[in-house]
């Protein structure tokens, strides 16, 4: 993993909470609103630990890990750029949301 790769998987998270934020609670059922908040709080921890993280500071074994997890989480990015209802988004993101729990514990 090099400077750019980080600066490549903090673009990634950003994205993904853009998406979680972007997403109107309104349409959504009582326990989508909770797994919505849950994830957006999760997503939002993992963007501002990724957005405080220098890259040269973290362990070789926080490096390691990385490039496994950025495959993940562009591949939550991804899943979610496609999609055009709320219930979907909302889906995938959930279903990524132990990807970006591990990062926001990875990265402090």
């Amino acid at each position: 993993m090099t400077p750019s790769d980080f600066h490549s998987i903090q673009n990634d998270v950003h994205a993904v909470f853009s998406a979680l934020y972007l997403i109107d609670a309104e349409h959504l059922s009582s326990d989508q609103r909770k797994q919505h908040q849950q994830a957006l709080s999760v997503a939002y921890l993992a963007w501002v630990n990724a957005e405080n993280a220098r890259f040269e500071l973290l362990s070789s074994q926080a490096k390691a890990e990385l490039v496994e997890l950025t495959g993940q989480v562009k591949a939550v990015r991804d899943g979610v750029s496609g999609l055009a209802t709320p219930h979907e988004k909302l889906g995938v993101l959930a279903q990524g949301m132990d990807v970006l729990a591990r990062l926001a514990r990875l990265i402090p």
